[in-house]
């Protein structure tokens, strides 16, 4: 999450499902970390936006001693293994080389986030651009099986932005794809996409 974002449309559209989400019981200990790419730049009154805007309490906001551009390791160690997890990167997960590291989320770095607990289910924004959104999902979810290939995931597209749901756990994606499909009746097809471990 970078500065300059912070306040677009898609804070509010973010904020909309995880307000849902925890209302209705299906993300458990919520926690939420920015990513942010040019932390020394935040002010308070910026923190207290986003947690508005994300629709959580200040607690559910992960602080961090380590930069996320300067200690990568140092920086995901310090996120806790308890609790469902959302990652706003700037613009995704990692598939294929980039010019600025920090703007991204390493497949590898997801997989291990899952991994600290079995039934987490850990969120990530993703961006498109220059193709169709289940297109791309795909090709993450793709680079992501490299890693490991025992996950589920169900995604909430739109036309330029994604926010994939993974988790270790079969029984807890299905919970959020009836969720989704409760919430969007027939729309639901056109915006949300499910995979199974045999199919990612």
């Amino acid at each position: 999450m970078n500065l300059d974002y912070l306040g677009d449309a898609l804070d509010h559209w973010k904020g909309s499902i995880f307000e849902g989400l925890q209302r209705d019981g299906v993300l458990k200990e919520f926690i939420v970390d920015q990513m942010a790419t040019d932390a020394r730049l935040w002010k308070p009154v910026d923190s207290e936006l986003f947690v508005r805007l994300l629709r959580i309490k200040r607690f559910q906001l992960v602080s961090h001693n380590h930069d996320l551009c300067e200690d990568r390791a140092g920086y995901f160690a310090e996120i806790s293994s308890k609790g469902d997890l959302f990652l706003d990167p700037n613009t995704g997960i990692k598939t294929g080389s980039v010019n600025r590291i920090a703007d991204y989320i390493m497949p590898a770095e997801l997989i291990a986030a899952m991994h600290k607990d079995s039934n987490r289910v850990v969120i990530v924004y993703q961006h498109i651009r220059a193709k169709k959104t289940r297109e791309r999902v795909a090709e993450v979810l793709a680079a992501l099986k490299k890693k490991d290939k025992h996950f589920y995931c169900v995604s909430y597209e739109s036309g330029t932005v994604a926010l994939l749901f993974l988790s270790r756990s079969d029984s807890r994606v299905r919970i959020i794809r009836e969720y989704f499909d409760q919430l969007l009746g027939a729309h639901a097809k056109n915006r949300i996409g499910h995979w199974n471990g045999d199919m990612v």
